[in-house]
């Protein structure tokens, strides 16, 4: 991806760098929906964001993902976003270069800015049902962000049209004309919609699944080897994940009962090791320390993803 420079009076801060929550006047401007029951074991949520009616600073502009085993389509409206990470120069900003963006699982945090406000979304599919719908290599895309019409071509160009073209009350419906039947047709789960506290570990009991079922056929080695092949990273580092997943939702939960965040109670209750195996764990997964994390999830505004994903 090309480098552009964004306007002198909006330079990119250091992805570290803080500002504090928005004040949105009443108005919510970010937003989570799950999906359709149509989409049900395919798409995770729907989330969006606008910023036009906010004046944001510079710091404010950034947003922080964890590492994810989901795949992301993003698209924009209004804004020139890309990933920003510092160098021996600088903050480093990396447009995506693309109204339309396609990301696999991440294993490392992200941080995302804009020089400009306006809308921008993210569709989360689960990995293998994103891998059935569109056809491509998990292991490509993986820890990267790669233009859609780039990865999937002209055939696919009606649904990213149309998903820049609607507004917001719409956008579950053009996901929903564009995939349901391919998606119905390929597996046609049936059963109700888990939670997002629970769609990482499904996906991971799939792989274990798998894991198991080639384990009766090949040695323990080539069986690791299939699932890096298959998923982009090895079953113990999904496993990894989750158990850090979890300890943010049972933080969560503490905090919103007006609980102390007992770190040390909560590594043991999540199934680390200890209190220092848990620091490593979110770190790798977030880019902050548990108690870092904490206090920038309850104060700044590139938090605003983490506060939507109950």
């Amino acid at each position: 991806m090309s480098s552009i420079q964004p306007p002198l009076s909006m330079l990119p801060p250091g992805p570290l760098e803080r500002g504090p929550r928005a004040d949105g006047h009443g108005a919510p401007h970010a937003w989570l929906r799950l999906a359709p029951p149509a989409l049900q074991g395919a798409l995770v949520a729907l989330v969006g964001r606008d910023t036009r009616s906010l004046a944001l600073t510079s710091a404010q502009r950034l947003s922080h993902f964890p590492a994810s085993p989901l795949v992301a389509i993003s698209w924009y409206r209004g804004l020139d976003a890309g990933l920003i990470g510092d160098s021996a120069s600088g903050p480093c900003w990396r447009p995506f270069a693309a109204p339309v963006v396609i990301s696999g699982s991440q294993s490392h945090p992200t941080v995302s800015w804009a020089p400009s406000t306006g809308r921008g979304y993210m569709a989360c599919f689960n990995a293998d049902a994103a891998q059935a719908l569109f056809g491509f290599d998990l292991t490509a895309i993986q820890d990267r962000f790669v233009p859609a019409a780039e990865l999937l071509g002209a055939q696919w160009a009606p649904l990213w049209d149309a998903l820049l073209a609607s507004e917001d009350d719409a956008l579950l419906s053009v996901l929903e004309n564009h995939l349901a039947v391919p998606w119905q047709a390929w597996q046609g789960r049936t059963g109700a919609q888990p939670s997002l506290r629970q769609m990482g570990r499904h996906w991971v009991e799939r792989l274990a699944w798998k894991a198991q079922q080639w384990s009766g056929v090949h040695s323990t080695r080539h069986v690791e080897r299939r699932i890096k092949s298959f998923s982009g990273r090895s079953l113990r580092e999904w496993q990894s994940l989750v158990r850090t997943e979890d300890l943010f939702f049972a933080a969560r939960d503490r905090y919103e009962a007006g609980q102390p965040l007992d770190w040390a109670g909560l590594a043991q209750s999540q199934g680390f090791a200890d209190q220092a195996h848990m620091n490593r764990a979110t770190k790798r997964i977030t880019g902050f320390s548990p108690g870092e994390f904490a206090l920038r999830f309850i104060m700044d505004e590139s938090f605003w993803m983490y506060r939507l994903w109950v």
